[in-house]
């Protein structure tokens, strides 16, 4: 739905005392969160658990909305269809900038979650299509009954034929969409 990704990647985030940490940590966490690393450690709160929440924040506000993706979402309203919007992000905040982001981008939604596992979310809720860039669930969301569309992007190459379907615009989603 947006180019979160990108806007880590991209975005030049200033070292500043407001972070708690020395330049050093800023700069070996920034690039830990920027490659994607996760955190070894088996506390919830930790330095750079809260660094990595506060980053997060910052690009929630600056990601921008696919235009085909907001198009899409009031087509599924429209359409009479119960949009759940499932979220990895950090539980902390995540219903309260994720709801803001969402009715700023004018995309329509019926209830917010935060949840680790979303095959597993979709599957206890009954949510049979699901809409997501996430490896983990474009290769294992079809063994549980979870039909999955995603945005076809390099971390996707090498993915084996699971019965995802890939897809460069949302508009090629629609087709798939039993109406």
């Amino acid at each position: 739905m947006n180019n979160f990704s990108v806007t880590l990647q991209h975005t030049e985030f200033k070292y500043d005392d407001s972070y708690g940490l020395t330049k050093e940590n800023f700069s070996k966490y920034l690039s830990k969160l920027q490659h994607k690393e996760r955190d070894d450690n088996e506390l919830l709160s930790t330095e750079y658990a809260y660094f990595r929440y506060n980053i997060y924040e910052q690009c929630h506000k600056l990601a921008i909305a696919r235009p085909d993706g907001i198009e899409f979402m009031q087509w599924l309203k429209a359409n009479n269809w119960r949009i759940v919007i499932c979220t990895y992000r950090d539980i902390r905040k995540a219903s309260y900038y994720t709801k803001d982001w969402l009715n700023t981008n004018k995309i329509p939604w019926d209830h917010v979650f935060s949840a680790q596992n979303k095959v597993v979310f979709c599957k206890l809720w009954g949510i049979q299509h699901l809409i997501d860039d996430d490896k983990f669930n474009v290769l294992y969301g079809g063994l549980y009954g979870i039909k999955v569309y995603y945005p076809i992007m390099a971390q996707h190459e090498g993915i084996l034929q699971t019965g995802a379907r890939g897809f460069n615009t949302f508009h090629e989603v629609k087709q798939w969409m039993p109406e």
